[in-house]
């Protein structure tokens, strides 16, 4: 036997080999550039998981792959990074080669024809399109036919529970097949034992559009109009408020403080879509073997059996000098299996890259969710879950539910219906 040893490009190669044998293309070597100058391409990103996900890829992937192309990773807190991004585009200076995306952020910045910041990724995805997950790899960053981000998640909303407390108490988180059921069987034992049986957003749009969305309800049709002046949403905002007032919910808080009532057992179920799995790890890291998963109630009159909550398309910025060099980084990112695959190990995001949907990685167990299997839930729940209209207008409209639907009717009992009127008036005055 040799002693020689394997170097890390030797290493690569021998694996991208291995994969292309399994059927999965292997990643090409050097990109395809008209000199060989050293270059960097920077993208602004906001969350911490993506950016170790990212910084990974660079490392043992990237590198090796394109040595004279530097990745400049930069993290700006959600809230300050659109306004420096929008100040960017104005200035016409300062502006990064790639951008993350957040879905609802995306709106702001392609409300007018002609002058989207972003370029259009149409002609790079090409026939790859069809190996994509739609629902949740474009169509969330597809405006007026232009693709202007890719997502790597697939990002079903999944209810995660604390099986030990259930158990002390007796209870089956399991049991309840609908929501009313899921607050009658369980909110009064877990009240008895000093918990919230859930944690509700009283200051955000999120936990709202879930429930309204996952019943049927949308904010916005495919043409951007709003849809959200209806009985449905009245009788939504309803019921997660008399669910607050009686104790099963209780106010989820914002920032850190929502973690630490979930180390607190404040709370013993919330929802979250896979990427959320990576935020409890982080934040919760002394709950590990007691929560479990399982699918979202239904409502007793039919919708959807999960809905998409979150995610985040890489784009490219019009302005940026290295289009090629950064949809390479997208590219191998998004579009191959070893990009796809760090993701799912890093931050359990099942990726929307199909042709790894049958790896076997994808169907580890973790031990953080008692030794259960995430890509199942995951997988099963995606074949299941409503897609989402996004509007060049979200961000305004959501703005207006922050401050005029969701806090007033949850925080204030305000009138439902004359709440919904109100936000949809500033709206459309705004717009």
């Amino acid at each position: 036997m040799s002693d020689k040893k394997l170097s890390r490009r030797d290493f690569l190669k021998a694996a991208s080999t291995a994969l292309a044998a399994s059927g999965f293309a292997a990643l090409p070597v050097g990109l395809v550039r008209a000199q060989d100058d050293e270059i960097t391409i920077s993208l602004w990103g906001f969350a911490n998981n993506r950016d170790e996900w990212m910084q990974n890829l660079v490392e043992e992937l990237w590198t090796d792959m394109h040595p004279n192309v530097n990745v400049d990773l930069s993290l700006t807190p959600y809230a300050d990074l659109w306004p420096k991004l929008q100040a960017a585009f104005v200035a016409g200076a300062g502006i990064p080669d790639m951008v993350d995306i957040e879905i609802s952020a995306m709106g702001q910045f392609v409300r007018d024809a002609g002058s989207e910041p972003y370029a259009p990724l149409n002609d790079h995805i090409g026939e790859q399109l069809e190996d994509l997950s739609i629902p949740s790899a474009t169509k969330p960053w597809t405006v007026r036919g232009n693709i202007y981000g890719v997502g790597n998640e697939v990002n079903p909303v999944l209810l995660y529970y604390r099986h030990d407390i259930f158990d002390e108490l007796g209870m089956d988180a399991e049991a309840p097949a609908t929501w009313d059921e899921f607050v009658n069987m369980l909110g009064g034992g877990a009240m008895d034992a000093g918990h919230g049986l859930f944690p509700l957003a009283t200051q955000s749009w999120a936990d709202f559009y879930v429930q309204f969305h996952q019943a049927g309800g949308e904010f916005f049709d495919a043409e951007d109009n709003v849809q959200v002046q209806s009985q449905l949403a009245i009788d939504i905002l309803n019921w997660q408020k008399a669910q607050l007032d009686s104790g099963v919910y209780i106010e989820q808080g914002t920032g850190d403080a929502q973690y630490a009532l979930m180390n607190e057992a404040a709370y013993i179920t919330v929802w979250g879509a896979p990427w959320y799995q990576g935020f409890m790890k982080q934040n919760a890291p002394d709950l590990a073997g007691l929560w479990k998963m399982r699918p979202l109630p239904m409502w007793g009159d039919g919708g959807f059996a999960t809905v998409p909550r979150g995610g985040t398309g890489m784009g490219i910025t019009a302005a940026s000098e290295n289009k090629e060099a950064a949809w390479e980084f997208i590219r191998v990112c998004n579009l191959t299996a070893e990009g796809s695959l760090l993701a799912f190990r890093r931050m359990n995001l099942f990726p929307s890259y199909k042709p790894v949907w049958d790896a076997e990685e994808l169907l580890r167990t973790d031990d953080y969710f008692s030794g259960q299997k995430p890509g199942e839930f995951i997988a099963e729940a995606a074949s299941a879950m409503a897609e989402v209209n996004v509007s060049p207008y979200w961000t305004l409209f959501v703005d207006a539910v922050n401050r005029l639907i969701v806090q007033p009717v949850m925080l204030d009992g305000a009138d439902p219906e004359a709440a919904i009127q109100e936000a949809i008036d500033e709206f459309e005055f705004n717009k």
